[in-house]
């Protein structure tokens, strides 16, 4: 699976490291109500309601929280001075664990958002990781999930993880495998994420460290007191790592049936998996999200989040009935008792924080898991696989993470989309609603004649230099057009180079283009074939479209409607890339129309 994603950003590329009724107006998602608690506080006595602890039902009705964390469960109202909040024989239950995610920006806001309390990452920058630790430690007042981390993951030279310009440490023996894992540990990593392909699998997509080096990463990190999870993508691959002692799988495969081999070592060594259907569903059957979310979004999904949620992954030479399998696989490890993790892979293709968390759980629910198990594959499965001590349950002594929900989420999982209310360390979650695009209307965009001013945005050089890779771009404002000269040069995952228009001030949001029909612009340059990516707010690549350009001007008018996939409401970046190799072209009266 892609864990690593990408979007370019007027001269600055973001890396991204990577059986339920169709819901009815009332699975639109409101804001938290604040009648529901006094939010000044996080301390008072919240009942009656019908609490799921993460592992189980319990008979008390009454939940004691001091400071922010679960002082004690009450079968009857307590006599105490702390506030009480009526919960109305409600629902309540341990906030989300995502046991799988890519967390950056404000992805951990958008996860509290959807009532995600806790993520866990599965490969990220180190400094955010460190950053984020000290925020988990306490329990004051935040607007964001906690996290943990595997910080950078394990991989060969040129493997899976090093294709995006960045560099990243490698390993190439098993005599590195000590030292590695300690310099893994010293940068604050939580447990190790390990990448491998078997050398009986049928694809390889990227170099993979062999099996001697898988063995000795995965004791190494044992011996030094972490977790050792391993990025699969096939069941050999499974098989081997999981025989050499992982601790868990962060996919599942949809190569072939799971083995009764591998059910029954997974089982007996107590081994878990994170299926990742969500994401694996995008690419295959490619369905859900427009079912459950996209026909009448969530209010707090943000223009950014839909348009992750409508990206795709390019596999149409993957039968879509391969889904079908991967759920099989998954009902067959529920079947035999393997722990099942939750997680959602965002922000990849068909995901977005938070909101994709509540997806899979449907997904897991439709390939045949039990109810209970899937309540538990987001609350305390996660919290016992990586031993997560605070979180997870609703028990004494644990942070008071909660989601309170208007219906019985055992009768009714999509009651996850609208909870009553969110508390994290204790206190009311009150997000607010994001911000919309501001509408564009046609007309000229940029002439030139003054300079490098825009209607809205602006220009800037953009390639993929920045990334590490070997393109350049320079451009300048000569005789009342925009000259672009650079090199289009091999070396990097997406090579591009050229101009880009960042179309409003803020990238999350973008402009909305809804009344816009066509992209119209006069253009002259280096002979040959030319690529308009187009990208919307938060999608993590662009949709292009390909022109040929020649020495003399001419005048190029595309259709809005031929970047299939973009996000119309909310387009952040249009990006003129030159042909390979050197070039320079010079760019006019750029017109929406």
């Amino acid at each position: 699976m892609k864990s690593l994603v990408f979007t370019a950003i007027a001269g600055v590329l973001v890396l991204f490291f990577l059986l339920l009724p169709q819901p009815d107006a009332t699975s639109q998602l409101k804001p938290v109500a604040t009648a529901v608690s006094d939010a000044t506080s996080n301390s008072f006595v919240l009942g009656p309601v019908k609490v799921f602890d993460g592992q189980q039902w319990r008979k008390e009705r009454y939940v004691e929280v001091r400071d922010g964390r679960v002082q004690q469960l009450h079968p009857d109202k307590p006599d105490s001075t702390l506030p009480l909040i009526d919960g109305h024989n409600q629902w309540l239950m341990p906030g989300l664990i995502d046991a799988h995610v890519h967390a950056w920006g404000d992805a951990l806001q958008q996860a509290l958002n959807f009532g995600v309390t806790t993520a866990l990452d599965m490969f990220g920058d180190q400094q955010f990781l460190v950053a984020q630790k000290a925020a988990r430690a306490g329990t004051e007042r935040t607007d964001q999930a906690d996290m943990y981390g595997a910080g950078v993951l394990v991989t060969a030279p040129k493997g899976h993880g090093t294709q995006y310009g960045i560099e990243i440490p490698v390993i190439e023996r098993p005599e590195q495998a000590s030292d590695f894992v300690a310099a893994r540990l010293a940068e604050g990593s939580d447990y190790i994420k390990i990448v491998y392909t078997s050398a009986k699998a049928l694809r390889h997509f990227r170099p993979s460290i062999d099996l001697a080096t898988l063995q000795a990463v995965i004791d190494a990190a044992k011996a030094q007191g972490l977790l050792a999870v391993v990025h699969i993508a096939d069941l050999p691959s499974a098989e081997e790592a999981i025989a050499a002692g992982a601790d868990g799988l962060v996919h599942s495969f949809f190569s072939e049936p799971v083995s009764d081999e591998l059910l029954q070592l997974m089982a007996s060594g107590q081994r878990f998996v994170i299926p990742t259907m969500t994401v694996m569903e995008g690419m295959l059957a490619n369905q859900i999200n427009e079912e459950l979310l996209l026909q009448d979004p969530p209010a707090l999904l943000t223009a950014a989040a839909i348009s992750s949620l409508q990206q795709r992954f390019g596999n149409a030479q993957i039968p879509p009935e391969r889904y079908q399998l991967l759920a099989g696989n998954t009902k067959k490890m529920a079947e035999a008792g393997i722990l099942l993790l939750a997680g959602s892979d965002a922000p990849n293709p068909n995901t977005a924080h938070g909101v994709s968390l509540l997806v899979e759980m449907v997904l897991l629910q439709r390939a045949g898991v039990p109810n209970l198990q899937v309540l538990q594959s987001a609350t305390s499965a996660p919290a016992k696989a990586f031993g997560l001590q605070e979180v997870g349950y609703l028990r004494p002594g644990y942070k008071a993470d909660m989601l309170l929900l208007s219906q019985d989420p055992m009768a009714e999982l999509t009651t996850l989309l609208t909870p009553a209310a969110i508390w994290k360390n204790g206190w009311l979650h009150q997000p607010e609603l994001p911000a919309e695009s501001t509408a564009v209307t046609a007309g000229l965009i940029a002439d030139f004649n003054t300079g490098l001013t825009a209607r809205s945005g602006g220009f800037a050089a953009s390639s993929d230099s920045m990334m590490q890779g070997k393109s350049s771009a320079e451009i300048r404002v000569q005789q009342g057009a925009l000259q672009v000269t650079g090199t289009t040069r091999p070396g990097f995952a997406y090579p591009w180079a050229g101009v880009a228009w960042q179309t409003a001030d803020s990238m999350e949001t973008g402009s909305n283009f809804s009344d816009i029909s066509h992209i119209k612009f006069t253009i002259r340059g280096t002979p040959g074939q030319y690529r308009l990516d187009a990208f919307s707010a938060g999608s993590f690549m662009p949709v292009s479209h390909r022109f040929a350009v020649t020495a003399d001007w001419q005048t190029i008018e595309l259709p809005l409607s031929a970047f299939s996939g973009l996000n119309t409401e909310a387009v952040s970046m249009l990006l003129w890339n030159g042909p390979e190799g050197e070039f320079q072209f010079e760019l006019d009266d750029i017109e929406l129309r």
